[in-house]
Parts: structure tokens; sequence; C-alpha cells
């Protein structure tokens, strides 16, 4: 299977064409991947071939998550297709779009171009919040917090809900001050 490319980008930013051993290869990527490259430089590309009724088409990624998060849109979203995969990547941020699937709430995804109020609510229900942080890379705050307390024992809804209510008592506390917090809060529930 094909993983990467690596040659001259010979035209950008759109279409991306990349030249690698002879022959020119046609890469369609997210606009701000698209804009990093310079003509005439040599790089490495994270790229996805789409078979499809109009023949192969390459779908082209600068790191491993952005092709990660690409491949979980088309994979595990009824209706999104590459162009609403792209348009996705090249308008939020991962962890944009982690706190809309967390609070579930599809207002935040209707600013991207393509995703009308259908789509984003089949982005919400299909997508967890964890599948996305994890592909940006990505750890907040909220994660080793809410990651501490349940391995002290408490369940997944009673950490998240104590962290929800610790961060909007202490908005610029530190992970320890959330912490002791939180214990407090959950202390008082028991």
């Amino acid at each position: 299977m094909l993983s990467f490319l690596e040659g001259e980008v010979v035209s950008a930013p759109d279409p991306v064409i990349l030249y690698c051993s002879g022959m020119g290869f046609e890469i369609s990527m997210p606009q701000q991947d698209g804009q990093k490259l310079e003509i005439g430089e040599k790089r490495r590309i994270e790229v996805y071939l789409r078979l499809s009724p109009d023949g192969p088409r390459l779908y082209g990624f600068l790191n491993a998550g952005e092709k990660e998060a690409f491949c979980l849109f088309l994979n595990k979203v009824p209706g999104i297709g590459p162009k609403a995969a792209l348009a996705l990547l090249s308008n939020i941020e991962m962890a944009t779009l982690a706190e809309a699937v967390r609070s579930k709430d599809p207002s935040l995804l209707l600013k991207v171009p393509g995703i009308g109020p259908k789509g984003a609510s089949r982005l919400i229900s299909s997508l967890e919040e964890g599948d996305l942080l994890g592909i940006a890379g990505e750890e907040t705050p909220r994660d080793g917090v809410v990651e501490a307390l349940e391995s002290l024992g408490w369940k997944g809804f009673q950490a998240e809900a104590a962290y929800r209510s610790a961060k909007a008592a202490l908005p610029a506390a530190d992970n320890s001050s959330l912490l002791k917090a939180c214990l407090q809060i959950l202390d008082r529930h028991v």
C-alpha cells in the first residue's frame, strides 16, 4: 500500500504536484498544507490513495496525524467524503472539533464549508472526543486531571463533571489545584 511520497514540489498550492522518480503525482491536500509548500523544495508527503468510480485519487498531508484524522472522517462518519474531510482539516482545529464532540454542540462545526446542520450532527454522534485528541497528539490539562481521577477509581462521567465544576470555579488554576478541587467536589458527593 502507498504510505508516503518524497520528491520535488513542482506545483503548489492547488494543485499540488510532486515529482518522484520520473513521475508527477497530483495530490489533493488541506488548504494550509498546500500553502506551506514551496516550488522546487524536496518534501515528504503522507498520502492516502482512494479508489472511486472516477478513478484513483491521492490525498496528502504534511503529518501522520492529519492523515489519520482524514481516514477517521471517511471511515467512521456516514456521508462524509474526501472533499468534506479536507474542508474539516482546512477550517477547524482538532481541539475545537473534540470540544464540539464532547459538548455535543454541532454549532461549532457550521462554519466549515460543506458541513451543514445534518453533517455536523452526524460528526458529533459518530466521533468520540478521544479519537480526535489522540490523533492531534494533544493532551489538554483536562486530560491529565480526568485521567488522574479515573486512575484513583472514579468513573469517567464523575471525573468529567468534577473537572467542569472545578474549571468553572477556578478558570486560571493549574492541574495540581484543579485535581485538588476535583477531589473535594467528588468527596462531597460520596
